[in-house]
């Protein structure tokens, strides 16, 4: 059997530390093994009072949530916020306090209500929202009722083809030339061979 070689000893004494470090021989400074945080559970009768203005800017993702989840706007839309709504993947929430009340809307918000979204549930499982930002959005969504929902299917499309052209007309400037010199290159060394 050959003697493995320097180099590759060092290789595996190297992959052997990167694995110790990587399966939490790091200890608590490697964040990729931390429980995440724990979920706060809130009811009506202990829910801080919420603020709409701070909902909003949770909701659009003007503010980060405390625990890093991502903002309810690449999901879903509420009136007419945002230059172009909001996401199209969830449903809109403009009206969603006419429609459920307070308590299943936390119970969405803090996954453990009656009603909870198979979708945001693994989403929120790791980042959960705190009771200040459950009241917050609550309050958001409260004074969102009766808002007229924003159509923006027309401004999307039209920034869309704007952009395709744009992209094309700057990628024709760049490569002007191109199809005329690679020709050009290839004629003249096709007429010198040919002398």
């Amino acid at each position: 059997m050959p003697k493995p070689s320097k180099v590759s000893v060092r290789l595996m004494g190297i992959a052997v530390l990167a694995m110790l470090f990587l399966t939490g021989c790091g200890g608590p400074y490697f964040p990729f093994f931390e429980e995440p945080p724990a979920q706060e559970i809130v009811s009506l009768e202990n829910m801080p009072p919420g603020n709409a203005q701070n909902g909003q800017a949770l909701f659009m993702g003007k503010a980060h949530f405390e625990h890093e989840g991502p903002p309810c706007m690449g999901c879903h839309s509420v009136g007419e916020n945002g230059i172009l709504g909001g996401g199209a993947m969830g449903p809109n929430l403009t009206n969603v306090t006419a429609d459920l009340d307070q308590a299943d809307i936390l119970g969405v918000l803090s996954n453990s209500g009656p009603v909870i979204s198979p979708v945001m549930k693994p989403i929120y499982t790791d980042a959960p929202l705190t009771a200040q930002e459950q009241a917050d959005l609550l309050a958001f969504l409260e004074a969102s009722v009766g808002q007229p929902e924003a159509e923006r299917e027309g401004w999307v499309l039209g920034i869309s083809l704007g952009g395709s052209v744009f992209g094309a007309a700057v990628l024709g400037f760049i490569y002007r030339n191109r199809l005329r010199t690679v020709r050009r290159a290839l004629v003249e060394k096709a007429q010198k061979e040919s002398r």
